[in-house]
């Protein structure tokens, strides 16, 4: 879709230099002048959507990119259980920032099935490693998640992923807030974020089964419509 809008404004760029260029040339005066006057319209009609239809078509190209290896990369850490980077990219015929890329939008996802350890410039699977380093990588990626999803994806039962987090918080590596009455864990970079999370579908108003924070989007289970809640509001 970012590909198919950024050639729509490409073509709808070179009917607006077409434009201007006729009109340029049906005027009478000093080519210089006339000229000047011309690359000036091109710079307000047309230069814009020109610019604004390259980057989306690179921005598109680029995420099919990274789309298309997320499936083998997930299976290439499942089966090793953690992998450099640049091993990665070697085994999957990429380049090392289509793989960090790939990692760190899996790492987002509901139920990450990797994450990216930057420390160790590693792609681990959360089942390969001790339980408390794998929940503060998901929760730096994800800034929040349910017990339910860290069991999930950890593979660990509710009562250990509550010990591994009261370690965590013992020790100082864990500064959130556990909420055990909703069973879900935030970041203390999430916490700050709550009062500008998205509550209720911004479409149909229906309240939305956990808060969107800024950054994320969510389905509504009641329109079936996307919530953003973009960075910048």
């Amino acid at each position: 879709m970012t590909q198919l809008i950024g050639m729509v404004l490409v073509i709808l760029s070179a009917a607006m230099t077409i434009v201007v260029w006729n009109a340029t040339l049906a005027i009478e005066g000093v080519f210089t002048t006339v000229l000047a006057s011309g690359l000036i319209v091109w710079g307000i009609l047309a230069f814009p959507e020109l610019a604004i239809g390259l980057w989306l078509i690179a921005k598109g190209s680029r995420s099919a990119k990274v789309g298309k290896i997320q499936d083998r990369l997930a299976s290439l850490v499942r089966t090793e259980g953690r992998i450099s980077v640049d091993e990665a990219a070697r085994s999957l015929e990429s380049n090392r920032l289509t793989v960090v890329e790939a990692a760190e939008e899996m790492a987002k996802k509901k139920l990450p099935l990797v994450y990216l350890d930057v420390s160790s410039n590693e792609i681990v699977d959360p089942r390969s490693v001790e339980l408390e380093e794998s929940i503060l990588h998901l929760l730096h990626a994800r800034r929040r998640m349910s017990f339910a999803e860290i069991s999930e994806v950890t593979e660990a039962n509710r009562e250990q992923v509550v010990q591994a987090l009261n370690e965590l918080s013992k020790s100082g590596n864990f500064r959130g807030t556990v909420d055990t009455g909703s069973n879900v864990v935030y970041t203390q970079e999430a916490v700050t974020e709550l009062p500008r999370a998205l509550t209720f579908c911004t479409h149909c108003g229906g309240k939305l089964p956990e808060p969107v924070l800024p950054g994320e989007e969510e389905e509504c289970p009641y329109c079936g419509r996307m919530n953003v809640n973009r960075l910048d509001v």
